[in-house]
């Protein structure tokens, strides 16, 4: 019964841990903030980071430069398949009410799902997300480990060259779907970000 599961933020260590245990991807940005764990009793079965996007202009995209830093991104998201219907979008209304309690100047949440994977989406949808298009394809790298390394690492863009160096092997990722939620401080508060955001949210296109 999800009555009987505990959400709560928890330290990044572990958060990782178990992403890089049990995400496809098998990491995850250097310093996810916060994170929260979904609980079954004393058993870890849920985590989703939040963290700062690797491009400034993909926060910037929402509101603008100046408001860039009201924007964080969904960054992981992972529960194991024992969990009953529904569990997903319940985990991410929660979570989403404890950002705002731990981060109160977040105004909106971006997040990817990923096509390569078969993910299109759908259980953001269901937490009345806003599609925003997709961006396009992209090249990312494998490393020794097998762990999915974004082509930008700690700020830096990796040339081929570079991943060769480091043993790392490129791979062709499809589109990604862009979503987005806000996360108002009131109705009143929605409506003025609504107005602010750069996208048409009818059209998913940029103002």
């Amino acid at each position: 019964m999800l009555i009987d599961y505990i959400v709560q933020q928890i330290p990044c260590k572990l958060a990782k841990e178990y992403i890089h245990k049990n995400h496809y991807s098998h990491g995850s940005h250097n310093a996810p903030s916060p994170c929260f764990g979904l609980y079954d009793k004393e058993n870890l079965i849920g985590v989703m980071m939040f963290a700062t996007p690797c491009s400034e202009a993909v926060r910037a995209s929402v509101f603008g430069i100046e408001y860039k830093d009201h924007v964080t991104e969904l960054h992981r998201l992972h529960i194991l398949d024992c969990t009953p219907k529904n569990t997903e979008s319940w985990f991410i209304s929660r979570c989403f009410k404890l950002l705002k309690q731990v981060k109160p100047k977040i105004w909106a949440v971006l997040s990817f799902s990923d096509k390569t994977e078969g993910h299109e989406g759908t259980i953001y949808k269901a937490t009345n997300a806003y599609r925003l298009g997709s961006t396009g394809k992209s090249t990312f790298f494998v490393d020794k480990e097998g762990r999915l390394r974004h082509p930008r690492q700690n700020g830096v863009n990796i040339t081929n060259e570079m991943a060769e160096k480091l043993g790392w092997h490129p791979v062709k990722r499809e589109a990604k779907n862009r979503y987005l939620w806000f996360l108002p401080d009131s109705k009143k508060h929605k409506k003025e970000l609504i107005e602010l955001c750069k996208y048409d949210l009818q059209t998913q296109k940029i103002k």
